[in-house]
């Protein structure tokens, strides 16, 4: 011990303070990848239960001929249950490379071809696929190209096509879709854009070696917009848009004979003038309500009944000794007549629409259309008044009401009326009233 009076010992000085911990620099921000390909899977889930008045039509409306009164089938009903317009499909996008976008899509339904002798059962329950669209787009500052099975140009399908619970096309609709090589480009400015097109599409006869030729500009002016839907589908806001299209097919048949070594020609055309016209404009996609738009379409031409939504089954006139001459087109398009002369078969027709948005949500709506068409060959004096497989006038009117349930179900109904009259003035009719649910995905 120390001595008495001796001081104390100092304390024991305190250990160090830890290192302080080295501060590590924040953490980059995330940088998007822009060099990965982006797949899209959409679709829809339809189911639909049709009522109609005789028992003419599948579950399209379309090119199909009514059935008269004085028919068994023109004088009892029918009842569908179908989901065959449920469809899927992919979209997929490339990188961006030296300031070209490329995407591909492929789109599938059920309503494939089916053996002739199918039962009922199968026919609705098991439906095969059906390619809608297989293509490939690529876009750029200088032309866009489509490559591939989409939409006929003629029409500029499906932009102007009308706001309907049936299924496309309806009677008198300029609707189609065929493989094709499309070019084009849009010239835009603040007030007005500008799209012109043309494509080599193929043709409804292959053994006429000759594609069918489309040509379309269209305008839209994008102060004036509005909400329209296609279809039964989602809604769109677009500019008041002005279009005209155009078409050039060419035919080359066997000589009327049943040998024939000759060929004769004949050549098809029409034109289309459609536009989407809002009424009572909208700002935003997000604000339907109380929106108006009006649709339109007017198509004339020759040879083009496989692509404006008519029943066209003209036959040939009999060959002497009862011979049979087998075409190589489909029918409806060109006929002979009874001078062995070859005529091509001419339409006219126009769809008018109306579509309505309830304020204020928009999220019920109502729609109605108009259609009507003529034929300039189906004629007493062409010797045809005894024919019940094509006609010579047609009307089609419709009504629906759309509710949006939740974003991704929508429910309509539809009622829809048809009407075609024949060569000898006799006029059938049916009546449909049709149940629609659909889930988007």
């Amino acid at each position: 011990p120390p001595p008495p009076g001796a001081p104390l010992a100092a304390a024991a000085a305190p250990p160090p303070a830890p290192p302080a911990e080295v501060t590590k620099p924040a953490a980059p921000a995330a940088v998007p990848v822009t060099a990965k390909w982006k797949a899209t899977v959409y679709g829809m889930a339809e189911f639909n239960i049709m009522h109609d008045s005789t028992q003419s039509f599948g579950e399209s409306v379309g090119a199909t001929v009514i059935q008269r009164e004085d028919t068994y089938a023109g004088s009892h009903g029918r009842t569908h249950f179908t989901t065959r317009n449920s469809r899927f499909g992919i979209r997929a996008s490339a990188p961006e490379f030296a300031g070209m976008k490329t995407t591909a899509n492929l789109e599938l339904d059920f309503f494939g071809n089916q053996p002739p002798t199918v039962s009922e059962a199968s026919l609705v329950s098991s439906g095969t696929f059906r390619l809608r669209q297989a293509n490939i787009k690529v876009e750029s500052d200088y032309v866009d190209l489509m490559i591939g099975q989409f939409y006929h140009l003629f029409g500029w399908q499906p932009f102007f096509f009308p706001a309907t619970a049936s299924f496309f096309p309806v009677m008198n609709q300029v609707f189609g879709r065929m493989p094709q090589l499309r070019v084009g480009h849009t010239f835009k400015t603040d007030p007005v854009n500008l799209e012109i097109a043309a494509a080599a599409v193929k043709p409804p006869q292959r053994d006429a070696e000759v594609p069918d030729v489309q040509a379309a500009l269209r305008f839209g002016f994008n102060d004036w917009k509005g909400i329209h839907t296609l279809g039964a589908a989602g809604m769109l806001i677009d500019p008041l848009t002005i279009g005209v299209s155009g078409i050039y097919r060419h035919f080359r048949l066997p000589e009327f004979s049943a040998a024939p070594v000759a060929s004769r020609s004949a050549d098809g055309y029409g034109i289309s003038v459609d536009a989407v016209v809002p009424i009572i404009p909208v700002t935003a996609l997000e604000e339907p309500g109380n929106a108006l738009t009006l649709t339109g379409s007017f198509f004339a031409g020759t040879g083009i009944a496989d692509i404006v939504g008519v029943a066209s089954n003209v036959p040939n006139p009999p060959l002497p000794d009862g011979a049979t001459y087998t075409p190589n087109l489909d029918n409806g398009l060109v006929v002979y007549d009874a001078n062995g002369n070859l005529k091509t078969i001419g339409w006219k027709g126009f769809v008018v629409g109306l579509q309505y948005y309830l304020p204020p949500s928009g999220r019920i709506s109502i729609s109605g259309n108009y259609t009507q068409g003529w034929n300039d060959r189906v004629t007493e004096e062409n010797g045809y008044g005894a024919l019940r497989t094509a006609y010579n006038e047609s009307r089609y009117i419709d009504g629906n009401v759309f509710i949006d349930v939740t974003p991704a179900i929508r429910t309509g109904l539809s009622f829809q009326y048809s009407e075609q009259t024949f060569a000898d003035g006799v006029t059938a009719t049916n009546e449909r009233l049709e149940l629609a649910i659909y889930s988007f995905f």
